[in-house]
């Protein structure tokens, strides 16, 4: 039977999902859509991005973005046009880096300076994370409609086509679909910290089919986007330059005094810099072993917005739903229930994705030592990090 949780949140629910900046129908996608465009003074921006996947088929990436001026960013005066920014500056810089062989080792100063700026205001670092790769990067075809496949396309491509819109898509309607969840974390806290088992079953259940929503959506990747076109096409060009074995010193950002000329490392575009499976965890008392995996997942939370950063951090103080329930809700057999169906879900989303993971990299020909198929888009041994994961979430069940 459907929940009866209502959707809009009480006064006071409001104050937390201001202060960590979710929306309560869209959860960690932007309270209105991006924008489309940015002032005058940044047209070359606009129109370089634009231009890309032709950039990118005619090799002119380097080129066109060494005449970059250095731009100042004092005219981007909303929080709005500094994620546009980021995002365009995000999709050129890693075209710069990837579009050509070998790949470039730094930066000119007129695309890295506005852009470590940009970064700086926005808390994670000038390399194109997950925020503007998806949370950021798409539009409403029909305005009135909702954020959803069917109704939703990218503002930015690489080298365009259904496979990369796609992939990228599936992501923003898996996030539009959480926000149902993430709208109930903190209230299930409290529900459980006060042993109110009826409004916990409620939010539990309600998570639970969420969660199911979410997996029916990754589902659906194989429908536009093709493991050979996705590994040769889409993802080349997200990877950044932390264990990337064709750029083992890093890149250097010119002109960016803080750096100082040291080359960065900063790791690529991933899924696990999405705030949801870790909120989840975190919310549902899911731990995971101190390993390098853990330190992995600790260290993507540098490249979510903050205050996304921030919420995760928050549910990680407590209360500990799985101890309370363990503790005092063995008279409760339906909340366990619901419990264990919320961590299955979990389970059952991480499964797919490995499962994806494999598919989509591991079973694919490596032709380029910039595009291992071994290695993550965040540089990490993804197939035992992602099975290790997963198996830790199952035996969380009660």
């Amino acid at each position: 039977m459907p929940s009866k949780v209502k959707k809009k949140p009480a006064a006071k629910e409001r104050d937390w999902l201001r202060e960590f900046e979710i929306d309560s129908e869209r959860g960690f996608l932007p309270t209105k859509d991006p924008l489309r465009s940015l002032p005058a003074a940044y047209r070359i921006w606009e129109e370089t991005a634009a231009e890309l996947p032709k950039l990118l088929v005619s090799y002119q990436v380097k080129q066109h973005v060494s005449r970059f001026k250095e731009i100042s960013i004092g005219g981007l005066k909303s929080k709005a046009q500094l994620e546009r920014a980021m995002m365009l500056l995000s999709f050129i810089g890693h075209a710069y880096v990837w579009g050509e062989s070998p790949p470039a080792s730094s930066f000119p100063a007129g695309l890295a300076v506005p852009w470590h700026a940009i970064s700086k205001k926005l808390g994670r670092p000038p390399v194109l994370s997950y925020a503007s790769y998806a949370l950021h990067n798409w539009k409403r075809i029909d305005p009135a409609g909702p954020i959803a496949l069917g109704n939703i396309a990218l503002l930015q491509n690489f080298l365009a086509g259904v496979d990369e819109e796609w992939f990228i898509l599936i992501h923003v309607d898996i996030e539009a679909k959480a926000a149902r969840a993430i709208n109930l974390l903190i209230p299930l806290r409290s529900a459980v910290a006060s042993e109110n088992w009826s409004a916990a079953l409620e939010q539990l259940t309600a998570i639970a089919e969420t969660i199911e929503s979410m997996h029916a959506t990754l589902a659906r990747m194989p429908e536009n986007c093709d493991p050979y076109i996705y590994y040769h096409r889409v993802r080349p060009y997200i990877f950044g330059w932390k264990n990337q074995p064709t750029l083992p010193d890093g890149m250097t950002y010119e002109g960016v005094k803080e750096y100082g000329g040291t080359p960065q490392m900063f790791r690529g575009e991933t899924g696990s810099q999405s705030s949801i499976i870790p909120a989840l965890d975190a919310a549902l008392g899911v731990g995971h072993r101190d390993d390098p995996l853990k330190a992995y997942l600790q260290e993507m939370r540098e490249y979510m917005p903050p205050t996304h950063n921030r919420f995760i951090a928050h549910l990680e103080q407590g209360p500990n739903v799985r101890e309370v329930l363990l503790e005092k809700a063995r008279s409760e057999p339906t909340l366990l229930e619901a419990y264990n169906r919320c961590v299955t879900g979990v389970e059952r989303f991480r499964s797919l994705h490995l499962q994806y993971a494999i598919t989509y990299i591991q079973s694919q020909k490596q032709v380029n030592a910039a595009n291992p198929n071994e290695i993550g888009t965040g540089g990490t041994p993804f197939v035992p990090y992602l099975r290790k994961h997963r198996d830790e979430t199952g035996k969380h069940r009660i």
